[in-house]
């Protein structure tokens, strides 16, 4: 359970931290003012899931309002291919190396916490998962043992 939830925790803060500076370094090639500004609130940001392209897309929008369209589009694209999708490379590998568990349990108990208790599921689910998945594999190699040794009942 502690590394399930020193995983999830280095999986959060890795993925945000990434994600911040990947947006920073997107924001400042295409001269985004305050690209630093941006890229601290997409860390912020992406504690909460689906919240990065806010930002991303919020700065792309601005640009192509201004007239940039071509950069408007970088941003845009750098966002969606680089700034979001490390976030399905990062933590799955995070937790892949503090757990043994399948990372698409993982994903599913960072979901269904998220869900049902809204932030701090961010940590709960996957930390109740794991300890549930630990419990049955615990209790399924209880059995099988047991089927192979059987003891003598008087």
């Amino acid at each position: 359970m502690g590394a399930t939830v020193k995983g999830v925790v280095y999986g959060l803060i890795g993925t945000a931290l990434a994600q911040a500076v990947l947006a920073g370094i997107g924001f400042w090639i295409a001269g985004v003012p305050q690209a630093l500004l941006f890229g601290f609130l997409t860390f912020v940001l992406s504690f909460v899931p689906i919240d990065p392209p806010l930002v991303w897309g919020s700065v792309a929008l601005g640009l192509f309002i201004q007239g940039a369209v071509w950069w408007s589009f970088f941003v845009a694209a750098w966002g969606l291919l680089l700034v979001s999708s490390i976030d399905n490379v990062i933590r799955p590998y995070v937790l892949g190396k503090t757990d043994n568990r399948p990372v698409l349990l993982g994903f599913f108990g960072f979901l269904g916490g998220v869900v049902a208790f809204g932030f701090i599921g961010i940590f709960l689910g996957p930390t109740l998962l794991a300890v549930a998945y630990s419990l049955f594999l615990e209790w399924t190699t209880a059995e099988v043992e047991e089927r192979r040794h059987p003891t003598e009942q008087i």
